[in-house]
């Protein structure tokens, strides 16, 4: 059994409040155990200069530095933009940027800011999740506003940590690790992958030793359940279903 009695197959608890920011276009606050992140989606009608057609999806993450303990830097540093360089991957896979234009096909940039307020492991994976809540909703407010011509949305994308953690002496594939777990993996994976079935990416290190063919399929395994389960959530913050 894990320390907080969870099963190796089971999430923490999680939730998505959609429209937590007010002002912003789109918005979600996520929360995963003790993890949250305040995504938000801003909309600009141009696109980077070197892009020759369609729109952009970019973001930026950043952790305030009251959500760990010690005290944390405010600069994300080269860690904070490693990980909003793949939130923005994650996103762009489930957009179709050729049709992010706007009804004179003037090409459409979204900003997503994922802000973590509170830190207990899986910021990355949580802030991925979120984004695409916070994403959705500002494609739906600008179709409503005339100023986007169609769905974009290939698919929603969602993201979770799987690792191998030590237990009774021996290393067990777990879903979702806490900084407690994250701190003393074995290995330590995060996935990402779109509804319907298809992974954006996998970043998996092992921290403490190597692992086998045979445990990274069983990480997969976990990882793909817990992923079915975020984006189960996500359609509940969005209404639909």
């Amino acid at each position: 059994m894990r320390h907080d009695d969870r099963a190796p197959d089971q999430l923490r608890p999680c939730s998505i409040e959609p429209g937590f920011i007010t002002r912003a276009l789109g918005s979600a606050l996520v929360r995963t155990g003790d993890t949250r992140v305040i995504c938000t989606a801003s909309a600009e009608e141009r696109a980077p200069s070197w892009l020759s057609g369609g729109g952009w999806v970019t973001a930026q993450y950043a952790m305030l530095p009251g959500a760990t303990t010690p005290r944390g830097p405010r600069d994300p540093g080269g860690r904070g933009k490693e990980i909003q360089r793949l939130i923005g991957r994650a996103l762009r896979a489930s957009i179709n940027l050729e049709q992010l234009v706007g009804p004179e096909g003037e090409p459409i940039s979204i900003m997503c800011d994922c802000d973590v307020i509170e830190a207990d492991g899986g910021t990355r994976t949580a802030s991925i999740t979120g984004a695409f809540v916070a994403l959705q909703l500002a494609l739906r407010r600008l179709h409503e506003q005339g100023r986007l011509a169609g769905d974009p949305v290939r698919a929603p994308v969602a993201a979770v940590s799987v690792g191998l953690v030590t237990i009774a002496e021996a290393p067990v594939p777990v879903l979702d690790l806490d900084y407690h777990e994250d701190s003393q993996a074995v290995v330590d994976l995060n996935v990402v992958g779109l509804a319907g079935g298809g992974l954006v990416e996998v970043q998996g290190t092992g921290e403490h030793g190597s692992f086998e063919r045979a445990q990274l399929d069983a990480m997969l395994d976990l990882a793909e359940g817990g992923i079915t389960s975020l984006l189960a959530a996500q359609r509940k913050a969005l209404g639909d279903g």
